[in-house]
């Protein structure tokens, strides 16, 4: 439950992001390179949580924490791909 609660906010963080930093003038590219280190950080700071306080193994915790970051990553990418400004 931890896992999609997490990733949840990964995906509110990312269109947050998105819609306030557009409406800031923010480019695309510079929206991206920040969600991409800020989420990057978050996520090895939850792993670092989740081994020090969970008691969970690294090998666990690298598998979680790739799914973790890979989604909203993931969904980043299909919006680039989508909304290409051409």
């Amino acid at each position: 439950m931890h896992t999609t609660i997490i990733i949840t906010f990964g995906l509110i963080l990312l269109a947050l992001m998105l819609f306030i930093g557009e409406k800031i003038g923010f480019s695309r590219e510079t929206l991206t390179y920040s969600f991409v280190v800020l989420w990057l950080a978050l996520t090895l700071i939850n792993g670092a949580v989740g081994m020090v306080n969970a008691g969970q193994p690294l090998s666990t915790e690298l598998v979680v924490g790739s799914a973790v970051f890979g989604v909203p990553v993931a969904a980043l990418v299909l919006f680039m791909v989508l909304t290409t400004e051409t």
